[in-house]
Order: C-alpha cells, then sequence, then structure tokens
C-alpha cells in the first residue's frame, strides 16, 4: 500500500506537481471561457433523481456534493467567486438523462457531476462527452473508467471490475469456497460487476455455477436464489444498487433457512437489511469497501476521515443509507477542481482535463488518487477491501466504518 499524502498543504503541491500541463500555454477555443467571465457566481451542474423510485435511496450521495460546496464557499470560493450547484432530475430513468444534462448545460455549468447508477451515467456521458464538459458521476461500470473512450468522464470511486475481483479473491482464498452462484439485478452496474466475478473466477480456474439476473421491480427472489442453491453454490454472490436487491435476498435465504456466506457491494449496507434481516443471513454477509473508510482491531479510521463522516451524519438524508453518504465520488471531485481552477487562475475544460489525467497520489477522502489519460478510475484494485456488514453494529462504526475482514 503506497503512503497517502496526509495533508491538504502537500496535497496541492502533488496536484500542482504532476499537473504541470497547466503551466505548459494557454489553450483557445470554446473551452477557454473563464468561469470569471460567466457572472458572480461559478456554476455546477447536479443530475440527480428528484422524484421516481431512486428519489429516496441515492439521496445520501450527494450529501458530499454539499459538504463540498460549503467548504469551497467558505474558503473564497472558486477564483474569489461563490460555487453555485444548479440541479436537474432525471426522474430515476436513464432515458430522461440526455435531456437533464442539456438542461444542466444551458443553464450555465461549466462542470458536471451525477447521475448516480451505471445505466444513468451511461446515458448522461453521450451528451456531456461530445460537450468536452468535466464530468464526474456515481456509476460502477468498468466502462465509464475508460479515458480513451470517455476522455472527459472521471470515476471517483472504485469500480465493478475491482468489486468482482476483490470478492473472487475473497471467496477463493479466505473462505476456500469455489462453488460461487452470482445474482444480480438487470442494470448497467449488475451486468459488470456479474462479468467481473465470472471473469476473476475463470482467471483463477473456477467458474460460476450459476448466474441469475432478476429485474428492478421483481417483489420475491426466492426461485432466483433457489436456483443457485440447487445448481450447488456453496457461497452466493449479490451485485445491486438499489436497496430492495439485498432486502428481497435476505428474505429469500431467510425462508430457505439456508445461510451461506454472502458477499457484494454497497448495495448490502442498506439500514432495512440491517434493521430486518435473519441475523444468521448478516453473520456470514461480506461487502466491498473503499479501504479509507475501515477499521481492524489494530488500525483505527483516520482522523480526518472521522470528522468527516461526523459532519456527514449531522444531514438528514444520510440518514437512510450513511455509508454510501460518507464514500460519496462528488466530495474529492469538487475539492480537485478547487485545486486546478483556482492554481490556474481560470477555468479551461482542457487544462482542468489534463491537470486530472496527471494527478497521482492526491489525498482525497475516498483514499489515494491517481488518474492517467487512459485510466479514469480514481483508486486501484489496494484500496478496496472486503468487510463484515454486521460490524455496523459496532460502536466504532458510527453507523459508515465497517470492520475489515
Amino acid at each position: 500500500m503506497r503512503e497517502y499524502v496526509s495533508s491538504r498543504a502537500a496535497t496541492r503541491r502533488e496536484v500542482l506537481r504532476l499537473g504541470s500541463a497547466l503551466a505548459a500555454g494557454t489553450l483557445s477555443g470554446a473551452s477557454g471561457l473563464a468561469f470569471a467571465q460567466r457572472g458572480d457566481v461559478i456554476r455546477v451542474g447536479a443530475a440527480r433523481p428528484m422524484t421516481g423510485m431512486f428519489a429516496s435511496s441515492f439521496a445520501p450521495l450527494y450529501v458530499g456534493m454539499k459538504i463540498a460546496v460549503e467548504e469551497i464557499n467558505a474558503s473564497g470560493g472558486l477564483l474569489g467567486r461563490p460555487l453555485e450547484i444548479v440541479e436537474a432530475d432525471d426522474e430515476s430513468s436513464p432515458a430522461k438523462e440526455p435531456a437533464a444534462m442539456r438542461k444542466l448545460l444551458d443553464g450555465g455549468a461549466q462542470a458536471v457531476l451525477g447521475p448516480v447508477g451505471s445505466s444513468h451515467a451511461l446515458a448522461a456521458v453521450a451528451t456531456t462527452g461530445p460537450a468536452k464538459v468535466i464530468h464526474a458521476s456515481g456509476g460502477f461500470t468498468e466502462e465509464l473508467a475508460d479515458g480513451t473512450k470517455y476522455p472527459y468522464h472521471y470515476q471517483y470511486t472504485y469500480n465493478a471490475g475491482q468489486q468482482g475481483d476483490a470478492v473472487v479473491r475473497f471467496a477463493l482464498e479466505t473462505l476456500k469456497l469455489r462453488k460461487v452462484g452470482v445474482l444480480h439485478e438487470a442494470t448497467g452496474f449488475g451486468e459488470s460487476a456479474a462479468a467481473s466475478t465470472v471473469r476473476n473466477l475463470k482467471k483463477r480456474g473456477a467458474e460460476a455455477v450459476g448466474v441469475e439476473v432478476y429485474p428492478l421491480n421483481a417483489t420475491d427472489l426466492k426461485v432466483y436464489v433457489g436456483k443457485l442453491r440447487a445448481a450447488g453454490a456453496e457461497v452466493l454472490v449479490l451485485w445491486n444498487s438499489a436497496a430492495q436487491g439485498m432486502v428481497l435476498t435476505a428474505a429469500a435465504l431467510q425462508s430457505m433457512r439456508w445461510f451461506p456466506p454472502l458477499l457484494g457491494g454497497n448495495g448490502m449496507y442498506s439500514n432495512a437489511v440491517i434493521d430486518g434481516a435473519d441475523p444468521e443471513v448478516l453473520k456470514n454477509a461480506y461487502a466491498t469497501l473503499i479501504r479509507s473508510m475501515t477499521y481492524s482491531g489494530k488500525e483505527q479510521p483516520a482522523a480526518r476521515q472521522l470528522a468527516y463522516v461526523k459532519k456527514v451524519l449531522t444531514y438528514p438524508e444520510a440518514k437512510t443509507w450513511e455509508i454510501n453518504a460518507a464514500i460519496s465520488p462528488f466530495y474529492d471531485f469538487l475539492h480537485m477542481l478547487k485545486l486546478v481552477v483556482d492554481s490556474d487562475k481560470r477555468y479551461d475544460g482542457e487544462r482542468v482535463k489534463k491537470a486530472f489525467d496527471a494527478t497521482r497520489n492526491y489525498a482525497g477522502m475516498i483514499g489515494n488518487i491517481s488518474f492517467s489519460p487512459e485510466n479514469h478510475c480514481a483508486l486501484d484494485a489496494e484500496q478496496v477491501v472486503l468487510v463484515s456488514v454486521a460490524s455496523v453494529r459496532d460502536p466504532r462504526s458510527l453507523g459508515v466504518f465497517r470492520e475489515r475482514a
């Protein structure tokens, strides 16, 4: 594990040193319009579900955005001007993303964050990419990290490829179980994570005994879970983004009185599961998480992350899914944007892109952030770990941190 840059001053030097493209000269073109020419405020667009099925479950991920805006404005804004978020409702539908993006850009947004969800994000980059707008979504699919395909989009989190690899290593090397059943929702994230799981199993000489796909509007998953049990699964891997997937999986396992190790991602952290699932389900439940938000018997959460989490917990919308609020990709994105723009004394999309692409070892809240022109995933595989889902009941967790498995 590389040593993180621990101070904000050191972080600034790191980004400036490795973002030296900013000093290479002045770029021209439409993207070179300075924020300072845009009026009394600087606008960043936010696409999010204000209505529809994801309105409440995805709301926590925008808490990091709100905290970053407060901190940035308290420190002088960008280029001495207040940072203002302009929002557009995507109505929880990928089909609405192009219109939401156009609304944000037409409203003067010079950079965009959101939406949350891989299918939603893939629909959004079809608009922001051709417009050459710096963009950070909340999508987890591997495709969104491809800097060649999406040169203006940045993934400030781990992705489904890294999660699949971490889960497979845990199943084969830690649990010593090779008969893996995969259950996933019919979304871009579900498909990407399931494909990564199958691919990483094959890479290690194993195969999934079965792969089951369920629709987002499913109300019962017993049939899908039952098929994996019949196929001989010793460990169950669940890939869900909507909390309902974990709620229904836990209910199916409980009704069948079958309690295999259950592995998955962020969708397993829902408070509804913690409050309502059979303890036998949770006892063997493990999920992927960013290392910076974990602890062990010998290592406690860092003071910086601890202070940030305490701030996150003051927001009412975080209380539905505290852990996802704390690992929001938008906090680090906005702070890095300020760092680059203020150091360059202007906003130019191409220069911001060059600085981002040259960033190495930026000490972000989510961990050690690095990009390259080809790889736009902020984190590397070393920063993805498996944690105990039930450790949320440990007082040390504060409802956010989890104990590493």
